[in-house]
């Protein structure tokens, strides 16, 4: 009795549109370990609540039949009564409406799994490297992550960075390559460029190495840009304008070879960078201006050489004891 009652709580779900996917697989299985004689006033009922559906055609149950003989070996459909012809019916429309359902629910499943981000993210210091489906080479800076959805490359080719990234984008005529940074969108076809996007600087830079890209900004006022090579574009946050200018590139791709950049970066940040790559500790006098900004690359690994070089720059001078540098300006 309650198996009976199972299959008919399952079956009044169905009805009603509310057949979950474990429901359904619940009243497969509870046909399957039922007998004939508990399931028959259960599949009767139902036959007579779905005399609103159009009924099969003699043609059609004559072939499910036949099609069940072969694959189950059961006794000719022409000897089976057609009292048990319209339950068998029933069931087979019940089961063919529940694939249907189950076909539904399994694709819903795979669609929200299929629009489920990818996240690729790089350490605090180094670089990492991720080769996206469609054989689209991606190097990735220290701080820095590459968003794109499961599905990348089926419908279209978008993906989202924070921080900065090389890019070397597979060429496909048909489906163009979108940048997103949460102020512009860089679009290509295939082609070589860096974006510099942190979101904790003013700025968003893209330099191109190779090819041609657009650079289209994404909230008001709005503006479109067609790039060269050699070329670089400037956003300001502030203004929401987009500049562009010439560039070698080599400062704007010098962190490929693992050199220190800094673009337009407060002093004081350039000292918490060294800190950082070098494992030493600053003390910073109040007479240096740890606000004014300094752009440029270095390729030395040895903090001093470094050190001498913004010496010039700025000014100061310095002390190393123990681990510890000590700036100050000059008397």
């Amino acid at each position: 009795m309650h198996i009976v009652n199972k299959a008919k709580d399952l079956l009044k779900k169905f009805q009603s549109g509310n057949l979950s996917l474990s429901d359904f697989k619940e009243l497969v299985s509870t046909v399957n370990d039922s007998s004939d004689q508990e399931l028959e006033d259960v599949f009767f009922e139902e036959w007579n609540k779905f005399d609103t559906y159009p009924s099969l055609s003699q043609e059609k149950i004559d072939s499910l039949y036949c099609h069940l003989h072969k694959k189950m070996k059961i006794s000719p459909f022409y000897k089976i009564t057609r009292h048990w012809g319209q339950i068998a019916a029933s069931i087979l429309f019940l089961f063919a409406s529940g694939l249907t359902i189950l076909y539904y629910i399994q694709h819903q499943e795979l669609q929200t799994l299929a629009e489920q981000d990818v996240i690729v993210r790089s350490g605090d210091s180094g670089t990492s490297q991720v080769t996206l489906p469609d054989g689209t080479l991606v190097r990735l800076n220290a701080n820095s992550s590459l968003t794109y959805q499961q599905n990348f490359g089926q419908d279209n080719r978008k993906v989202k960075l924070s921080g900065e990234g090389y890019f070397e984008v597979k060429k496909n005529t048909e489906k163009k390559f979108i940048v997103n940074t949460g102020y512009i969108d860089v679009t290509v076809l295939g082609t070589k460029f860096n974006l510099y996007a942190y979101e904790d600087k003013d700025i968003i830079e893209m330099a191109l190495v190779e090819g041609h890209v657009n650079v289209s900004t994404s909230q008001p006022p709005y503006q479109t840009i067609c790039v060269k090579p050699n070329e670089k574009v400037t956003y300001n946050k502030y203004d929401n304008k987009l500049n562009i200018e010439k560039t070698t590139t080599k400062i704007e791709t010098a962190w490929l070879n693992k050199e220190l950049v800094f673009r337009e970066e407060k002093l004081e940040n350039v000292f918490q960078c060294l800190s950082r790559k070098f494992r030493v500790k600053f003390s910073i006098d109040s007479s240096v201006s740890v606000d004014d900004v300094y752009t440029g690359a270095f390729d030395d690994e040895k903090i001093e050489d470094i050190l001498e070089v913004l010496k010039i720059h700025y000014g100061f001078n310095y002390t190393v004891k123990d681990g510890k540098i000590n700036i100050r300006m000059n008397k």
